[in-house]
Protein backbone atom coordinates (compact mmCIF):
# COMPACT_ATOMS: atom_id res chain seq x y z
CA UNK A 1 0.00 0.00 0.00
CA UNK A 2 1.32 3.82 -0.97
CA UNK A 3 0.45 6.96 0.61
CA UNK A 4 0.39 10.05 -1.50
CA UNK A 5 -0.43 13.62 -0.07
CA UNK A 6 -3.08 15.58 -1.62
CA UNK A 7 -5.82 17.94 -0.94
CA UNK A 8 -8.69 16.25 1.71
CA UNK A 9 -11.54 17.94 -1.03
CA UNK A 10 -10.48 15.58 -3.75
CA UNK A 11 -13.32 13.15 -4.54
CA UNK A 12 -13.12 9.16 -4.40
CA UNK A 13 -12.64 7.99 -8.06
CA UNK A 14 -12.00 4.87 -9.88
CA UNK A 15 -10.31 3.84 -12.84
CA UNK A 16 -9.87 0.86 -14.86
CA UNK A 17 -6.64 0.66 -16.43
CA UNK A 18 -5.08 -2.96 -17.96
CA UNK A 19 -7.46 -4.96 -16.69
CA UNK A 20 -6.55 -3.83 -12.72
CA UNK A 21 -9.38 -1.89 -10.91
CA UNK A 22 -7.64 0.65 -9.05
CA UNK A 23 -9.95 2.10 -5.75
CA UNK A 24 -8.49 5.86 -4.77
CA UNK A 25 -9.60 6.57 -1.05
CA UNK A 26 -9.43 9.68 1.16
CA UNK A 27 -8.43 9.11 4.66
CA UNK A 28 -10.12 11.75 6.82
CA UNK A 29 -7.69 12.03 9.53
CA UNK A 30 -4.42 12.91 8.28
CA UNK A 31 -5.55 14.27 4.56
CA UNK A 32 -3.78 11.46 3.06
CA UNK A 33 -4.60 9.37 -0.32
CA UNK A 34 -4.67 5.58 -0.10
CA UNK A 35 -4.31 3.72 -3.27
CA UNK A 36 -5.02 0.29 -3.38
CA UNK A 37 -4.36 -1.83 -6.79
CA UNK A 38 -6.77 -5.31 -6.19
CA UNK A 39 -5.43 -8.08 -8.60
CA UNK A 40 -8.57 -8.48 -10.01
CA UNK A 41 -8.49 -9.56 -13.94
CA UNK A 42 -11.64 -8.61 -16.08
CA UNK A 43 -12.60 -12.41 -16.99
CA UNK A 44 -13.84 -11.90 -20.53
CA UNK A 45 -14.03 -15.47 -20.87
CA UNK A 46 -17.79 -15.01 -19.70
CA UNK A 47 -19.44 -17.94 -17.83
CA UNK A 48 -21.53 -20.43 -20.13
CA UNK A 49 -24.61 -20.91 -17.46
CA UNK A 50 -24.74 -16.36 -17.69
CA UNK A 51 -24.57 -16.60 -21.54
CA UNK A 52 -27.78 -18.90 -21.31
CA UNK A 53 -30.13 -17.40 -18.86
CA UNK A 54 -29.97 -13.82 -21.40
CA UNK A 55 -28.43 -13.66 -25.21
CA UNK A 56 -25.92 -11.18 -23.98
CA UNK A 57 -22.12 -10.47 -26.07
CA UNK A 58 -19.31 -10.74 -23.65
CA UNK A 59 -18.62 -7.09 -23.95
CA UNK A 60 -22.27 -6.32 -22.41
CA UNK A 61 -21.61 -9.05 -19.78
CA UNK A 62 -18.04 -7.19 -19.40
CA UNK A 63 -19.82 -3.93 -19.07
CA UNK A 64 -23.10 -4.95 -16.45
CA UNK A 65 -20.32 -6.42 -13.89
CA UNK A 66 -17.76 -3.16 -14.31
CA UNK A 67 -20.79 -1.28 -13.18
CA UNK A 68 -21.81 -3.67 -10.49
CA UNK A 69 -18.10 -3.71 -8.79
CA UNK A 70 -17.74 0.28 -9.60
CA UNK A 71 -21.31 0.68 -7.54
CA UNK A 72 -20.18 -1.66 -4.60
CA UNK A 73 -16.37 0.08 -4.47
CA UNK A 74 -18.35 3.53 -4.61
CA UNK A 75 -20.96 2.25 -1.60
CA UNK A 76 -17.89 0.65 0.20
CA UNK A 77 -16.39 4.06 0.52
CA UNK A 78 -19.61 5.85 1.89
CA UNK A 79 -20.80 7.07 -1.37
CA UNK A 80 -24.13 8.63 -1.04
CA UNK A 81 -25.67 9.27 -4.41
CA UNK A 82 -27.31 13.18 -4.78
CA UNK A 83 -31.02 13.12 -5.50
CA UNK A 84 -30.82 13.75 -9.24
CA UNK A 85 -29.43 10.09 -9.33
CA UNK A 86 -32.04 8.65 -7.35
CA UNK A 87 -34.82 10.26 -8.74
CA UNK A 88 -36.10 8.11 -11.15
CA UNK A 89 -35.71 8.91 -14.78
CA UNK A 90 -38.80 9.52 -17.13
CA UNK A 91 -38.88 7.48 -20.20
CA UNK A 92 -38.45 8.86 -23.46
CA UNK A 93 -41.50 8.17 -24.83
CA UNK A 94 -44.97 7.50 -22.64
CA UNK A 95 -46.28 5.87 -25.90
CA UNK A 96 -46.49 2.20 -25.68
CA UNK A 97 -44.60 0.15 -28.59
CA UNK A 98 -47.53 -0.61 -30.65
CA UNK A 99 -48.67 3.05 -30.49
CA UNK A 100 -45.01 4.15 -32.11
CA UNK A 101 -45.87 1.64 -34.68
CA UNK A 102 -48.91 3.20 -35.59
CA UNK A 103 -47.43 6.36 -35.64
CA UNK A 104 -44.62 5.26 -37.65
CA UNK A 105 -47.53 3.42 -40.26
CA UNK A 106 -49.23 6.90 -39.98
CA UNK A 107 -46.45 8.95 -41.63
CA UNK A 108 -44.46 6.43 -43.40
CA UNK A 109 -47.94 5.81 -45.85
CA UNK A 110 -48.23 9.82 -45.64
CA UNK A 111 -44.57 10.20 -47.18
CA UNK A 112 -46.01 7.77 -50.31
CA UNK A 113 -48.26 9.99 -51.72
CA UNK A 114 -45.34 12.35 -53.47
CA UNK A 115 -42.71 9.99 -54.81
CA UNK A 116 -45.95 7.91 -55.82
CA UNK A 117 -47.50 10.89 -57.48
CA UNK A 118 -44.62 12.14 -59.38
CA UNK A 119 -43.77 8.20 -61.36
CA UNK A 120 -47.50 7.21 -61.40
CA UNK A 121 -47.17 9.99 -64.09
CA UNK A 122 -44.44 9.03 -66.09
CA UNK A 123 -46.56 6.01 -67.80
CA UNK A 124 -49.61 8.51 -68.75
CA UNK A 125 -47.60 11.48 -70.50
CA UNK A 126 -48.77 10.17 -73.66
CA UNK A 127 -51.88 10.10 -73.23
CA UNK A 128 -51.92 13.43 -71.61
CA UNK A 129 -49.93 15.00 -74.47
CA UNK A 130 -52.87 13.89 -76.89
CA UNK A 131 -55.22 14.67 -75.22
CA UNK A 132 -54.61 18.23 -74.44
CA UNK A 133 -52.92 19.07 -78.41
CA UNK A 134 -49.12 19.67 -76.64
CA UNK A 135 -45.46 18.64 -77.14
CA UNK A 136 -43.49 16.41 -75.66
CA UNK A 137 -41.65 19.34 -74.20
CA UNK A 138 -44.54 21.16 -72.73
CA UNK A 139 -45.68 17.13 -70.94
CA UNK A 140 -41.93 17.38 -69.56
CA UNK A 141 -42.45 20.99 -67.80
CA UNK A 142 -44.96 19.47 -65.75
CA UNK A 143 -43.25 16.89 -64.49
CA UNK A 144 -40.46 19.81 -64.19
CA UNK A 145 -42.49 22.60 -62.43
CA UNK A 146 -43.33 19.27 -59.73
CA UNK A 147 -39.78 18.78 -58.68
CA UNK A 148 -39.33 21.93 -58.34
CA UNK A 149 -41.98 22.61 -56.02
CA UNK A 150 -41.31 19.18 -54.40
CA UNK A 151 -37.52 20.42 -53.44
CA UNK A 152 -38.45 24.12 -51.73
CA UNK A 153 -41.91 23.41 -49.88
CA UNK A 154 -40.37 20.93 -47.44
CA UNK A 155 -38.00 24.30 -46.45
CA UNK A 156 -41.53 26.20 -45.83
CA UNK A 157 -43.62 23.47 -43.82
CA UNK A 158 -40.83 22.12 -41.84
CA UNK A 159 -39.70 25.65 -39.93
CA UNK A 160 -43.99 25.56 -39.29
CA UNK A 161 -43.35 21.61 -38.31
CA UNK A 162 -40.96 22.64 -35.50
CA UNK A 163 -42.51 25.45 -33.89
CA UNK A 164 -46.67 24.90 -34.02
CA UNK A 165 -46.20 21.33 -34.06
CA UNK A 166 -46.23 18.40 -36.50
CA UNK A 167 -50.21 17.57 -36.01
CA UNK A 168 -51.50 20.68 -37.59
CA UNK A 169 -49.00 20.33 -40.61
CA UNK A 170 -50.13 17.12 -41.81
CA UNK A 171 -53.78 18.19 -41.33
CA UNK A 172 -53.75 21.03 -43.85
CA UNK A 173 -51.06 19.59 -46.08
CA UNK A 174 -52.53 16.49 -46.83
CA UNK A 175 -55.93 18.05 -47.30
CA UNK A 176 -53.99 20.62 -49.91
CA UNK A 177 -52.94 17.87 -51.76
CA UNK A 178 -56.63 15.86 -51.46
CA UNK A 179 -57.73 18.98 -53.47
CA UNK A 180 -55.13 19.49 -56.15
CA UNK A 181 -55.90 15.23 -56.94
CA UNK A 182 -59.02 16.47 -57.38
CA UNK A 183 -58.70 19.48 -59.49
CA UNK A 184 -56.37 17.23 -62.05
CA UNK A 185 -58.85 14.74 -62.24
CA UNK A 186 -61.27 17.48 -63.26
CA UNK A 187 -58.45 19.33 -65.35
CA UNK A 188 -59.94 21.05 -68.80
CA UNK A 189 -56.44 22.88 -69.93
CA UNK A 190 -53.01 22.44 -69.83
CA UNK A 191 -52.29 25.36 -67.48
CA UNK A 192 -54.94 24.21 -65.06
CA UNK A 193 -52.50 20.60 -65.13
CA UNK A 194 -49.64 23.02 -63.87
CA UNK A 195 -51.06 24.95 -61.46
CA UNK A 196 -52.73 21.61 -59.90
CA UNK A 197 -49.09 19.96 -60.32
CA UNK A 198 -47.80 23.09 -58.60
CA UNK A 199 -50.38 22.45 -55.54
CA UNK A 200 -50.34 18.77 -55.73
CA UNK A 201 -46.27 18.86 -54.87
CA UNK A 202 -46.75 21.80 -52.29
CA UNK A 203 -49.08 19.74 -50.34
CA UNK A 204 -47.58 16.44 -50.44
CA UNK A 205 -43.71 17.10 -50.47
CA UNK A 206 -43.45 18.19 -47.02
CA UNK A 207 -44.55 15.35 -45.15
CA UNK A 208 -41.30 13.39 -45.92
CA UNK A 209 -39.80 15.92 -43.88
CA UNK A 210 -41.51 16.23 -41.19
CA UNK A 211 -42.16 12.21 -40.78
CA UNK A 212 -38.13 11.86 -39.82
CA UNK A 213 -39.27 14.58 -37.22
CA UNK A 214 -42.14 12.80 -35.46
CA UNK A 215 -39.37 9.72 -35.84
CA UNK A 216 -37.05 11.57 -33.80
CA UNK A 217 -39.62 12.57 -31.35
CA UNK A 218 -40.86 9.39 -30.26
CA UNK A 219 -38.23 6.89 -30.88
CA UNK A 220 -34.95 6.97 -28.67
CA UNK A 221 -31.70 6.63 -30.52
CA UNK A 222 -31.21 2.88 -29.63
CA UNK A 223 -34.71 2.57 -31.74
CA UNK A 224 -34.05 4.97 -33.94
CA UNK A 225 -32.48 3.19 -36.81
CA UNK A 226 -35.27 0.32 -37.17
CA UNK A 227 -37.76 2.88 -37.43
CA UNK A 228 -36.48 5.26 -39.25
CA UNK A 229 -36.18 2.02 -41.74
CA UNK A 230 -39.73 1.34 -42.07
CA UNK A 231 -40.75 5.07 -42.07
CA UNK A 232 -38.45 5.38 -44.92
CA UNK A 233 -40.14 2.78 -46.79
CA UNK A 234 -43.43 4.66 -47.72
CA UNK A 235 -41.15 7.35 -49.90
CA UNK A 236 -38.86 4.95 -51.75
CA UNK A 237 -41.55 2.81 -52.49
CA UNK A 238 -43.27 5.35 -54.28
CA UNK A 239 -41.06 5.28 -57.28
CA UNK A 240 -40.97 1.92 -57.42
CA UNK A 241 -44.76 0.94 -57.58
CA UNK A 242 -45.45 4.64 -59.31
CA UNK A 243 -44.89 3.57 -62.90
CA UNK A 244 -46.56 -0.18 -63.05
CA UNK A 245 -49.83 1.15 -61.22
CA UNK A 246 -49.92 4.26 -63.55
CA UNK A 247 -49.45 2.43 -66.87
CA UNK A 248 -52.21 -0.47 -65.72
CA UNK A 249 -54.83 2.51 -65.02
CA UNK A 250 -53.51 4.53 -67.51
CA UNK A 251 -54.05 1.40 -70.19
CA UNK A 252 -57.24 0.09 -68.69
CA UNK A 253 -59.61 2.95 -67.25
CA UNK A 254 -57.92 6.23 -68.36
CA UNK A 255 -54.84 8.70 -66.85
CA UNK A 256 -57.48 10.58 -64.91
CA UNK A 257 -58.41 7.69 -63.01
CA UNK A 258 -54.61 7.94 -61.23
CA UNK A 259 -55.67 11.62 -59.86
CA UNK A 260 -59.28 9.66 -58.51
CA UNK A 261 -57.70 7.05 -56.92
CA UNK A 262 -54.81 9.56 -55.31
CA UNK A 263 -58.04 11.41 -53.86
CA UNK A 264 -59.43 8.63 -52.59
CA UNK A 265 -56.67 7.39 -50.68
CA UNK A 266 -55.75 10.61 -49.54
CA UNK A 267 -58.99 11.48 -48.06
CA UNK A 268 -59.19 8.22 -46.22
CA UNK A 269 -55.26 8.83 -44.50
CA UNK A 270 -56.43 12.23 -44.02
CA UNK A 271 -59.10 11.06 -41.62
CA UNK A 272 -56.81 8.56 -40.01
CA UNK A 273 -54.10 11.39 -39.47
CA UNK A 274 -56.72 13.54 -38.20
CA UNK A 275 -58.29 11.00 -35.85
CA UNK A 276 -54.81 8.87 -35.16
CA UNK A 277 -52.30 10.78 -34.94
CA UNK A 278 -51.08 12.29 -31.59
CA UNK A 279 -49.06 15.41 -31.21
CA UNK A 280 -45.52 14.76 -30.92
CA UNK A 281 -43.06 18.12 -31.28
CA UNK A 282 -40.89 17.57 -27.97
CA UNK A 283 -40.57 21.24 -27.35
CA UNK A 284 -45.04 21.51 -27.09
CA UNK A 285 -45.33 18.07 -25.32
CA UNK A 286 -42.05 16.67 -24.27
CA UNK A 287 -42.32 12.75 -23.85
CA UNK A 288 -45.75 13.04 -24.95
CA UNK A 289 -47.77 13.61 -21.54
CA UNK A 290 -48.29 17.42 -22.64
CA UNK A 291 -51.60 18.94 -24.26
CA UNK A 292 -51.21 20.39 -27.27
CA UNK A 293 -52.99 20.01 -30.70
CA UNK A 294 -55.03 17.24 -29.69
CA UNK A 295 -56.79 14.58 -31.34
CA UNK A 296 -60.60 14.58 -31.22
CA UNK A 297 -60.60 12.43 -28.85
CA UNK A 298 -57.59 13.64 -26.84
CA UNK A 299 -59.72 16.98 -27.09
CA UNK A 300 -62.93 15.17 -25.22
CA UNK A 301 -61.07 13.99 -22.58
CA UNK A 302 -59.61 16.80 -21.06
CA UNK A 303 -63.21 18.91 -21.93
CA UNK A 304 -64.52 15.38 -19.61
CA UNK A 305 -62.08 15.96 -17.14
CA UNK A 306 -62.45 19.94 -17.01
CA UNK A 307 -66.34 19.89 -16.31
CA UNK A 308 -65.26 16.85 -13.75
CA UNK A 309 -62.85 18.82 -11.97
CA UNK A 310 -63.42 22.52 -12.74
CA UNK A 311 -60.26 22.78 -10.91
CA UNK A 312 -58.16 20.98 -13.36
CA UNK A 313 -56.28 22.84 -15.78
CA UNK A 314 -54.63 21.62 -18.67
CA UNK A 315 -51.01 22.33 -19.18
CA UNK A 316 -49.82 23.00 -22.75
CA UNK A 317 -47.26 25.06 -24.71
CA UNK A 318 -46.67 27.36 -27.22
CA UNK A 319 -43.88 28.48 -29.31
CA UNK A 320 -43.59 31.51 -31.72
CA UNK A 321 -43.47 31.30 -35.32
CA UNK A 322 -40.22 33.41 -36.55
CA UNK A 323 -38.27 34.01 -39.45
CA UNK A 324 -35.39 31.89 -38.10
CA UNK A 325 -37.83 28.83 -38.42
CA UNK A 326 -38.00 28.90 -42.09
CA UNK A 327 -34.54 29.50 -42.67
CA UNK A 328 -33.55 26.84 -40.57
CA UNK A 329 -33.41 23.94 -43.71
CA UNK A 330 -30.71 26.46 -44.59
CA UNK A 331 -28.88 26.99 -41.83
CA UNK A 332 -28.29 23.31 -41.41
CA UNK A 333 -26.39 23.30 -44.35
CA UNK A 334 -23.79 25.58 -43.18
CA UNK A 335 -22.49 22.97 -41.06
CA UNK A 336 -19.53 20.42 -42.00
CA UNK A 337 -20.63 17.41 -40.72
CA UNK A 338 -23.98 17.76 -42.17
CA UNK A 339 -22.91 19.28 -46.08
CA UNK A 340 -20.57 16.13 -46.57
CA UNK A 341 -23.69 13.86 -45.58
CA UNK A 342 -25.97 15.95 -47.72
CA UNK A 343 -23.50 15.63 -50.59
CA UNK A 344 -22.90 12.02 -50.47
CA UNK A 345 -26.28 11.35 -50.09
CA UNK A 346 -27.24 13.09 -53.15
CA UNK A 347 -24.69 11.74 -55.52
CA UNK A 348 -26.41 7.83 -54.01
CA UNK A 349 -29.29 9.26 -54.66
CA UNK A 350 -28.99 10.60 -58.17
CA UNK A 351 -26.98 7.38 -59.31
CA UNK A 352 -30.32 5.57 -58.09
CA UNK A 353 -32.55 7.87 -60.96
CA UNK A 354 -29.63 7.04 -63.55
CA UNK A 355 -30.89 3.22 -63.26
CA UNK A 356 -34.80 3.78 -62.28
CA UNK A 357 -35.68 6.79 -64.89
CA UNK A 358 -33.57 4.81 -67.91
CA UNK A 359 -35.64 1.57 -67.06
CA UNK A 360 -38.31 2.69 -70.06
CA UNK A 361 -35.79 3.20 -72.41
CA UNK A 362 -33.42 0.26 -72.13
CA UNK A 363 -35.85 -2.09 -72.10
CA UNK A 364 -37.91 -1.10 -74.40
CA UNK A 365 -34.95 -0.49 -76.81
CA UNK A 366 -33.02 -3.82 -75.66
CA UNK A 367 -35.71 -6.22 -74.80
CA UNK A 368 -38.78 -4.81 -76.62
CA UNK A 369 -41.27 -4.64 -73.31
CA UNK A 370 -43.93 -2.42 -73.76
CA UNK A 371 -45.19 -0.16 -71.03
CA UNK A 372 -47.13 -2.26 -68.77
CA UNK A 373 -44.28 -4.61 -68.84
CA UNK A 374 -42.09 -2.22 -68.04
CA UNK A 375 -43.70 -0.85 -65.19
CA UNK A 376 -43.78 -4.54 -63.98
CA UNK A 377 -39.73 -4.87 -64.08
CA UNK A 378 -39.76 -1.81 -61.29
CA UNK A 379 -40.94 -4.75 -58.81
CA UNK A 380 -37.76 -6.22 -57.74
CA UNK A 381 -36.11 -3.07 -57.14
CA UNK A 382 -38.81 -2.42 -54.93
CA UNK A 383 -38.37 -5.69 -52.68
CA UNK A 384 -34.94 -5.23 -52.81
CA UNK A 385 -35.73 -1.86 -51.18
CA UNK A 386 -38.25 -2.92 -48.35
CA UNK A 387 -35.82 -5.96 -47.44
CA UNK A 388 -32.92 -3.45 -47.62
CA UNK A 389 -34.47 -0.78 -45.47
CA UNK A 390 -36.06 -3.29 -42.01
CA UNK A 391 -32.37 -5.29 -42.50
CA UNK A 392 -30.63 -2.17 -41.90
CA UNK A 393 -32.90 -0.98 -39.55
CA UNK A 394 -32.06 -3.73 -37.65
CA UNK A 395 -28.76 -3.41 -38.23
CA UNK A 396 -28.38 0.32 -36.94
CA UNK A 397 -30.11 -0.63 -33.62
CA UNK A 398 -27.25 -3.64 -32.70
CA UNK A 399 -24.56 -1.32 -33.91
CA UNK A 400 -25.65 1.16 -31.60
CA UNK A 401 -26.14 -1.03 -28.97
CA UNK A 402 -22.71 -2.27 -29.45
CA UNK A 403 -21.03 0.81 -28.69
CA UNK A 404 -22.70 1.87 -26.10
CA UNK A 405 -22.07 -1.03 -24.46
CA UNK A 406 -18.23 -1.05 -25.30
CA UNK A 407 -18.09 2.50 -24.23
CA UNK A 408 -20.39 1.47 -20.64
CA UNK A 409 -17.27 -0.47 -19.55
CA UNK A 410 -15.71 1.85 -17.75
CA UNK A 411 -19.02 4.17 -16.73
CA UNK A 412 -20.75 3.90 -13.53
CA UNK A 413 -24.17 4.80 -15.47
CA UNK A 414 -24.28 3.88 -18.45
CA UNK A 415 -27.24 5.42 -19.72
CA UNK A 416 -25.33 8.59 -20.26
CA UNK A 417 -22.58 7.39 -22.31
CA UNK A 418 -21.24 9.66 -25.06
CA UNK A 419 -20.74 7.40 -27.93
CA UNK A 420 -18.73 8.10 -31.44
CA UNK A 421 -22.56 8.41 -33.60
CA UNK A 422 -20.54 8.65 -36.71
CA UNK A 423 -18.83 4.98 -36.31
CA UNK A 424 -22.05 3.30 -34.51
CA UNK A 425 -24.39 4.49 -37.64
CA UNK A 426 -21.79 4.48 -40.61
CA UNK A 427 -20.06 1.53 -39.36
CA UNK A 428 -21.86 -1.01 -42.30
CA UNK A 429 -22.07 1.45 -45.29
CA UNK A 430 -18.99 0.36 -46.60
CA UNK A 431 -19.86 -2.56 -47.65
CA UNK A 432 -23.22 -0.92 -49.23
CA UNK A 433 -21.75 1.22 -51.65
CA UNK A 434 -18.73 -0.81 -52.40
CA UNK A 435 -21.63 -3.81 -53.91
CA UNK A 436 -23.67 -0.88 -55.48
CA UNK A 437 -20.85 0.52 -57.22
CA UNK A 438 -19.39 -2.89 -58.91
CA UNK A 439 -23.00 -3.97 -59.24
CA UNK A 440 -23.76 -0.49 -61.65
CA UNK A 441 -21.04 -1.49 -63.46
CA UNK A 442 -22.01 -4.97 -63.96
CA UNK A 443 -25.84 -3.57 -64.74
CA UNK A 444 -24.75 -1.68 -67.31
CA UNK A 445 -22.25 -4.70 -69.44
CA UNK A 446 -25.11 -6.58 -69.25
CA UNK A 447 -27.45 -4.26 -70.78
CA UNK A 448 -24.71 -4.00 -73.21
CA UNK A 449 -24.84 -7.80 -74.31
CA UNK A 450 -28.37 -8.62 -73.53
CA UNK A 451 -28.08 -10.68 -70.89
CA UNK A 452 -31.16 -12.75 -69.76
CA UNK A 453 -33.71 -10.47 -68.01
CA UNK A 454 -33.93 -12.37 -65.05
CA UNK A 455 -30.35 -11.26 -64.45
CA UNK A 456 -30.94 -7.95 -65.09
CA UNK A 457 -33.75 -7.73 -62.61
CA UNK A 458 -31.69 -9.54 -60.10
CA UNK A 459 -29.29 -6.67 -60.43
CA UNK A 460 -32.38 -4.47 -59.65
CA UNK A 461 -32.93 -6.25 -56.42
CA UNK A 462 -29.65 -5.80 -54.90
CA UNK A 463 -29.46 -1.84 -55.89
CA UNK A 464 -32.59 -1.66 -54.16
CA UNK A 465 -31.39 -3.51 -51.43
CA UNK A 466 -27.80 -1.80 -51.11
CA UNK A 467 -29.12 2.11 -51.83
CA UNK A 468 -32.01 1.76 -49.29
CA UNK A 469 -29.00 0.56 -46.91
CA UNK A 470 -27.22 3.43 -47.56
CA UNK A 471 -30.31 5.90 -47.42
CA UNK A 472 -30.85 4.49 -43.80
CA UNK A 473 -27.48 4.98 -42.35
CA UNK A 474 -27.34 8.75 -43.77
CA UNK A 475 -30.31 9.64 -42.77
CA UNK A 476 -30.11 8.03 -39.28
CA UNK A 477 -27.12 10.20 -38.29
CA UNK A 478 -28.49 13.09 -39.60
CA UNK A 479 -31.51 13.00 -37.38
CA UNK A 480 -29.33 12.27 -34.59
CA UNK A 481 -26.73 15.29 -35.24
CA UNK A 482 -30.08 17.32 -35.03
CA UNK A 483 -33.19 15.83 -33.19
CA UNK A 484 -34.98 19.05 -32.10
CA UNK A 485 -34.66 20.06 -35.54
CA UNK A 486 -35.06 17.11 -37.35
CA UNK A 487 -37.93 18.14 -39.67
CA UNK A 488 -35.56 21.33 -40.88
CA UNK A 489 -32.77 19.06 -41.62
CA UNK A 490 -34.58 16.33 -43.84
CA UNK A 491 -35.77 19.48 -45.84
CA UNK A 492 -31.60 20.78 -46.63
CA UNK A 493 -31.57 16.46 -47.78
CA UNK A 494 -35.15 16.90 -49.81
CA UNK A 495 -33.38 20.05 -51.51
CA UNK A 496 -30.26 18.69 -52.47
CA UNK A 497 -31.63 14.91 -53.16
CA UNK A 498 -34.12 16.71 -55.54
CA UNK A 499 -31.41 18.82 -57.29
CA UNK A 500 -29.13 15.89 -57.70
CA UNK A 501 -32.16 13.52 -58.59
CA UNK A 502 -33.51 16.32 -61.47
CA UNK A 503 -29.85 16.54 -63.12
CA UNK A 504 -29.30 12.60 -62.86
CA UNK A 505 -32.97 12.28 -64.84
CA UNK A 506 -31.51 14.85 -67.24
CA UNK A 507 -28.80 13.28 -68.21
CA UNK A 508 -28.66 10.05 -68.27
CA UNK A 509 -30.63 9.63 -71.75
CA UNK A 510 -28.49 11.81 -73.18
CA UNK A 511 -25.27 9.96 -71.66
CA UNK A 512 -26.95 6.48 -73.15
CA UNK A 513 -27.03 8.00 -76.52
CA UNK A 514 -23.78 9.42 -76.29
CA UNK A 515 -21.96 6.91 -75.14
CA UNK A 516 -22.75 2.95 -75.15
CA UNK A 517 -24.95 1.68 -72.02
CA UNK A 518 -22.01 0.05 -70.75
CA UNK A 519 -19.86 2.63 -70.94
CA UNK A 520 -22.75 5.60 -69.56
CA UNK A 521 -23.30 3.31 -66.13
CA UNK A 522 -19.24 2.26 -65.76
CA UNK A 523 -18.85 6.67 -65.92
CA UNK A 524 -21.81 6.90 -63.25
CA UNK A 525 -20.01 4.35 -61.36
CA UNK A 526 -16.94 6.17 -61.17
CA UNK A 527 -17.90 9.15 -60.42
CA UNK A 528 -20.52 8.06 -57.46
CA UNK A 529 -17.36 5.56 -56.44
CA UNK A 530 -15.40 9.55 -56.32
CA UNK A 531 -18.03 11.05 -53.76
CA UNK A 532 -17.46 7.99 -51.08
CA UNK A 533 -14.84 9.97 -50.20
CA UNK A 534 -16.79 12.27 -47.72
CA UNK A 535 -17.69 8.87 -46.17
CA UNK A 536 -14.08 8.95 -44.65
CA UNK A 537 -14.02 12.32 -44.31
CA UNK A 538 -16.92 12.47 -42.10
CA UNK A 539 -16.06 9.22 -40.53
CA UNK A 540 -12.58 10.97 -39.82
CA UNK A 541 -13.49 14.42 -38.48
CA UNK A 542 -17.38 14.39 -38.28
CA UNK A 543 -17.09 13.73 -34.17
CA UNK A 544 -14.73 16.18 -33.81
CA UNK A 545 -17.14 18.87 -36.18
CA UNK A 546 -20.14 17.90 -34.26
CA UNK A 547 -17.76 18.47 -30.67
CA UNK A 548 -17.20 21.84 -32.17
CA UNK A 549 -20.54 22.56 -33.05
CA UNK A 550 -21.66 21.60 -29.26
CA UNK A 551 -19.01 23.93 -27.64
CA UNK A 552 -20.25 26.96 -29.81
CA UNK A 553 -23.94 26.61 -29.09
CA UNK A 554 -23.11 26.26 -25.43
Amino acid sequence: MARHQRSSSAPCTFSRQNSVRTLVKSDDDDGDTVIESLEDPIPFDVPEPEKKKKHITDIEWVASKESQRFSDDRLCSGYQPSDAQTRPREPYSVFSTAKIRWIVFLVSIAAFFAPFSVNSYFPAMNLIEMEFSITSAQVNLSVTVFMIFQAISPSFWSGIADTKGRRPVYVLTLFIFMIACVGLAMAKSYVGLLLFRMLQAFGASSVIAIGAGVIADVAHPSQRGEYIGWYSLGWNLGPVVGPAMGGFVSKFIGWRWIFWILAILSGVHWLLIGFGLPETLRALVGNGSGYANPTPFQWWCSAKAKNNNPSTRISSSSRSLRLSSFLAPFLCIKEKDVLTLLVHYSAQYAACYTVSTSIPFVLSHRYGLDEMLIGFCYIPMGIGCVAGSVFQGKMLNRNYDAFRARFSVISFDPSQVEIPIEQARLRTVWVHALVFNLLLVVYGWCLYIKAPLGSVLAIHFVLGFTSQAIFNCIQTLLVDLFPSQSAGVTASNNIFRCIFGAGATTAIIPLLQLFDVGWAFTLVSILLLISRLLLYIELKFGSQWRSERTQRLQ
